[in-house]
């Protein structure tokens, strides 16, 4: 009988430990389709000192490697919850009235636990199901992107080149704490590509350099550390411009320039602070020239004419070589339509144009404090951008994609999963999505940790009333008006 018992509660503690297990895996699981996590995080571990140190011998991937869609990590599936209670055959009713009655509170307790934990993996079982059709649309939209991309490669469209640049960042290794921000731009009319990334502050980090017999950690010292990290900005500097260089050669785009952002605490007032401490611009046939593996990071970095903060003790941000020029032939002149639109007007009933227009009004008016530019792009049935941000705020700042949907029925998820798609191939920071109507839970779920915002009928009223706009959405009338015009 006690061997019996003893197989049960086994049972019940192998299956408490591998919930435990699974739920780990689930919170660390992330999955870009670019990224080669793996790879990155297996590199970042032998860095002891947490930095990206030129020289370097690194193997590069060829544009068939880097345009690869890895698969999504595999999470493994919870198991089922053993029964509650012994087997009837184990624990029959003799044996449970010999049991003294802190024994019987004893196996009650036990039971609230046991089916506590059942339900906490039928919960996780959820999860995890959620968490692979969230991992495989993103595949599926990675791999439309992909072939997108082959085809721009291949008669080298800017759009895409720079695009490339950013998915080859994610292939090739570097710990996840240093590719942050890593965008690229071309500015067709200048035919150069800018490259931006964030570097971190090291101020309140100790470096570690070497482990002692003890086993106790050795500290980079102060002057040490102001050579280690300087070094790891150009270094990164360098790797940036090779990458690109690796996909512009050939292309129109000759010149790459790279701009390096970080966000700091003034050591006068502790005030926060941000901007460029370092700038370079060089040539494609430059950057491919150099010898990653041999050359030393600070010469190079002379020898590219590159300009940065002399020291990181009082810094004083650089003026960029070269900024974006945001000019783009999508672009067409903004219609103010709020000046004509009637004081209760329903626009769920309005031409869609004009709905474009007017969300691109209302997050003008929404940033209009906070230098955000929002540009109108020509208007198309392809649903694929209906206006642009540019947010020069260096920490929070970029490119964001607004879509206008004026619904009358729930925004399905393909569109949601078309915003994503657009996100990446655009290169933008997030993408928004207003809609007259309202987002299914399936949309929701889809747009969870991805940098995609949804705003639903009522907050579009909501976002408007802030501005002194009253106006209304009325989904039944708009249809029956659609059903009358098509009648």
């Amino acid at each position: 009988m006690r061997d019996r018992f003893s197989k049960f509660e086994e049972e019940w503690k192998s299956f408490k430990w591998r919930i435990k297990l699974v739920t780990e895996e689930l919170r660390a699981a992330r999955y870009d389709g670019v990224t080669l996590r793996e790879e990155s995080n297996r590199y970042a571990s032998k860095l002891e000192t947490g930095l990206f140190l030129l020289p370097a011998a690194i193997t590069w991937k060829a544009i068939e490697e880097i345009l690869v869609v890895p698969s999504p990590p595999g999470i493994r599936m919870p198991p089922e919850a053993p029964p509650l209670r012994c087997d009837p055959a184990w624990c029959p009713d003799w044996y449970t009235k010999k049991m003294s009655a802190g024994a019987m509170t004893r196996l009650e307790a036990d039971l609230e636990t046991r089916s506590r934990l059942a339900e906490e993996g039928r919960q996780l079982r959820a999860e995890v199901l959620s968490k692979r059709d969230e991992f495989d649309a993103v595949h599926a939209a990675v791999t439309n992107e992909m072939a997108r991309l082959e085809r721009g490669y291949a008669i080298k469209d800017p759009r895409s080149l720079a695009r490339l640049i950013e998915v080859s960042n994610g292939k090739h290794l570097l710990p996840d704490f240093l590719r942050t921000g890593f965008r690229v731009r071309v500015d067709e009319t200048a035919a150069v590509a800018l490259i931006e990334f964030e570097f971190p502050d090291y101020a309140r980090v100790q470096l570690p350099v070497d482990r002692r017999k003890n086993r106790s950690v050795k500290y980079a010292s102060a002057t040490q550390k102001k050579k280690l990290v300087r070094m790891c900005l150009y270094s990164l500097v360098i790797r940036a411009g090779y990458l690109g260089g690796r996909i512009l050669d050939g292309s129109a785009c000759q010149t790459i320039a790279i701009n390096v952002r970080q966000a700091w605490f003034d050591p006068a007032t502790g005030a926060p602070r941000d901007g460029i401490i370092c700038t370079v611009q060089a040539g494609v046939a430059d950057f491919l020239r150099l010898s990653l593996d041999t050359l030393d990071p600070e010469v190079c970095f002379r020898h590219l004419k590159g300009i940065a903060i002399p020291s990181f003790d009082a810094i004083s941000p650089v003026r960029p070589i070269f900024v974006l020029d945001k000019t783009d032939d999508r672009f067409v002149d903004r219609k103010l339509v709020d000046s004509v639109l009637p004081p209760d007007a329903n626009l769920a009933a309005m031409p869609w144009e004009d709905f474009e227009h007017l969300v691109a009004q209302l997050f003008e008016w929404e940033f209009a404090k906070q230098g955000i530019e929002v540009k109108v792009t020509r208007a198309s049935r392809d649903r694929g951008v209906d206006a642009i941000l540019f947010d020069p705020d260096p920490l929070r700042g970029g490119k964001f994609v607004l879509q206008a949907k004026r619904y009358t029925r729930p925004v399905d998820v393909a569109a949601v999963r078309d915003l994503y798609g657009t996100v990446m191939n655009e290169g933008a920071n997030r993408g928004i999505l207003i809609t007259t109507s309202s987002y299914g839970p399936d949309s929701y779920e889809f747009a969870k940790d991805k940098p995609i915002s949804l705003v639903d009928g009522p907050n579009l009223l909501l976002m408007l009333q802030r501005h002194g706009k009253r106006y209304r959405i009325d989904l039944a009338e708009a249809r029956e008006r659609q059903e009358e015009d098509s009648a």
